[in-house]
């Protein structure tokens, strides 16, 4: 693939309905001892290593050839970057990187904004402190990744917005490569999954966490903490979360009132469940449920 880049820009006419805004997309073929970066870009990106840059936007910067190397403010080391590495850039950290004299290096990367990439962030599945994960040359990643260049290089209307999703698709695989590539064990895996699917199941059960945790034979503390790696919440949030998402479909497909619906879902109470629904939703249930009336979309026996 010849080396390229296209910065896109964040469109102002209308709010992205993914929540994620891929801003640029590029590959690069740096050649041994050849200057870095070897071209210039805009000058909101363009840095050099005495200087470094931070970004505004969030960039995912895929080594698939070579060696070199990474530092930021927040980092506490210098990283050895290898072929296989991913270097997490994060709006408003200062940072600096480049390929090895010696072995120059491909990279491959793409940028996004938006509210999906802040809740990665604040959910902690994008941490400055890590900046570097080791992915590996998983097949998927790279299929991906060739599918962004694809779209980019096309220069048509509407790429955008198919960008954007890969955005989301990408930092999904890059999440489960790095899970996979770091070693964690595939049996803590199986359990997680095995929870996830049993609260969904018994969502409106009363359920013990530290209970279940020890008859899959496993400490409260390290499920915990594998659980939220891989789901960016904890259990009990997990399970809130299906609960809301259930009462969402109780408010619009139903009549029933508040106090109704959080005895079936096992709420404590009707005041329980409006004060996590407002938390987490940004309404009220009977708000939210006004809201889809006026829109026409909730639920009437006088529908055929």
């Amino acid at each position: 693939m010849r080396s390229y880049y296209v910065y896109l820009g964040v469109p102002r006419a209308q709010k992205d309905p993914w929540e994620c805004t891929a801003t640029s997309v590029g590959y690069e073929r740096v050649r041994p001892g050849s200057p870095y970066p070897p071209r210039r870009h805009p000058v909101d990106h363009h840095f050099d290593w005495e200087h470094g840059r931070v970004l505004a936007a969030y960039q995912f910067v895929y080594v698939t050839e070579g060696q070199g190397t990474f530092e930021s403010e927040v980092s506490p080391k210098r990283h050895r970057i290898e072929a296989g590495d991913v270097m997490t850039l994060l709006p408003g950290v200062w940072h600096r990187y480049a390929p090895d004299p010696k072995t120059g290096w491909v990279e491959q990367w793409i940028e996004c904004c938006g509210p999906a990439l802040d809740r990665a962030r604040n959910a902690h599945l994008l941490r400055p402190e890590q900046p570097v994960w080791g992915v590996g040359l998983p097949s998927e990643l790279l299929q991906a990744f060739e599918r962004c260049h694809a779209l980019a290089q096309q220069r048509s209307s509407g790429v955008q917005a198919l960008l954007s999703t890969m955005g989301l698709h990408l930092l999904a695989i890059l999440l489960r490569a790095r899970r996979r590539h770091t070693g964690a064990p595939g049996i803590i895996d199986h359990k997680i999954q095995q929870v996830q699917e049993l609260l969904a199941r018994r969502y409106h059960e009363q359920l013990n966490l530290e209970q279940l945790a020890r008859e899959l034979n496993v400490s409260y503390s390290s499920f915990r903490q594998a659980f939220k790696a891989q789901t960016g919440v904890s259990p009990k949030q997990y399970q809130v979360q299906i609960r809301l998402h259930k009462a969402q479909d109780f408010l619009a497909n139903t009549p029933k009132s508040v106090g109704e619906i959080a005895e079936i879902l096992g709420f404590d109470s009707a005041f329980h469940l409006s004060k996590q629904f407002k938390e987490h939703i940004g309404l009220a249930p009977q708000a939210w449920r006004k809201k889809l009336v006026g829109q026409g979309m909730f639920f009437s026996k006088k529908r055929s």
